[in-house]
């Protein structure tokens, strides 16, 4: 049996559909092919669970969608599922030359991908955990009642050299509402190392150096900045290799908790039911307009109004059992 996954989206999203392709892998006994763009080709490429990997480059859309829809087309699938729920993915869901055509409900589809002629999974809590609203495509095809996990390779070989014992401080955000303070992160490193002499290890995207900088600067102690220096596979090593990390929502957060670390998320504009850790901690403060789920905020108070020491309460959870 042959399954096309479109799941093209953020590193986050793939991370929380590892779960899924392992499911059908494991209990369908099928061969899973999955589209997916760059950013997260390598967690994919290198999966176990993942039989191939078909690129869709949103950049180049005008030259890559032709080229992708036309590799879709040169294989027959017994089954595709459009798991992203956009028109892009709806159309190279329809333009597969799949037996069976699967997406969700109406009421989770977006951009009304709705009208598409597919087969539709029965309506559920679109508030439920995303890892469990795309096992619900597992359930629909009668694979339900497997263990979740996430299977990602580890080598043990980090590419830079590290601290033996280390906390990850991932200080980026792709959506700006939910990010954190240079401050606050500073003065969380700072009281880690204080009560804990565990150094800290900054990590995140090009676009996060300038806040790495400000870190820097406004630390006592000394942090290991690897902020837009780490690939994917990178990421995936200086994560595996950590005693706990600390994120805002984002990718690396969901990657943190599918490769068993201990993680913190740092949670305002959006529902942390829905898409915060599948297994983790939560800091969050109650304020009227949160959740919002705005990618912008003039005055983002949810996210101000976190200190370090919210965070270093739920640390000392983790590190004071060590």
């Amino acid at each position: 049996m042959d399954i096309l996954l479109i799941k093209l989206g953020a590193l986050g999203d793939v991370v929380n559909t590892l779960p899924l392709a392992i499911t059908l892998k494991e209990r369908l006994g099928a061969r899973i092919h999955w589209v997916v763009e760059p950013l997260s080709l390598p967690l994919v490429s290198n999966h176990p669970s993942v039989d191939k990997v078909i690129v869709f480059d949103r950049h180049a859309w005008a030259r890559s969608l032709p080229a992708v829809a036309r590799q879709i087309r040169n294989q027959r699938f017994d089954i595709c599922l459009d798991l992203q729920r956009i028109v892009k993915s709806s159309l190279l869901c329809q333009v597969s030359r799949s037996v069976r055509r699967i997406g969700f409900d109406k009421e989770r589809c977006k951009e009304m991908t709705w009208l598409f002629p597919f087969e539709r999974i029965a309506a559920a809590d679109p508030a439920a955990h995303m890892v469990h609203q795309y096992l619900e495509f597992a359930r629909y095809l009668g694979a339900d009642g497997h263990e979740i996990r996430w299977d990602i390779p580890v080598t043990g070989k980090a590419r830079f050299p590290l601290p033996a014992d280390y906390l990850v401080l991932n200080i980026g955000a792709t959506k700006e509402a939910n990010r954190w303070t240079p401050e606050g992160f500073a003065s969380l490193a700072d009281a880690v190392y204080r009560q804990y002499r565990i150094p800290c290890v900054l990590t995140g995207a090009g676009e996060d150096t300038g806040m790495a900088r400000e870190i820097r600067k406004a630390a006592r102690t000394g942090i290991t900045d690897l902020v837009g220096r780490t690939t994917i596979e990178d990421l995936v090593e200086v994560l595996a290799g950590s005693r706990a990390v600390v994120s805002c929502d984002t990718g690396p957060m969901h990657l943190g908790v599918a490769l068993g670390r201990e993680v913190i998320a740092l949670f305002g504009p959006a529902d942390p039911a829905r898409t915060g850790p599948y297994r983790g901690h939560v800091v969050r403060k109650p304020v009227d307009c949160s959740p919002c789920n705005r990618k912008t905020c003039k005055d983002p108070v949810c996210m101000l109004s976190i200190e370090s020491r919210d965070v270093l309460k739920q640390l000392d959870l983790i590190l004071g059992k060590d």
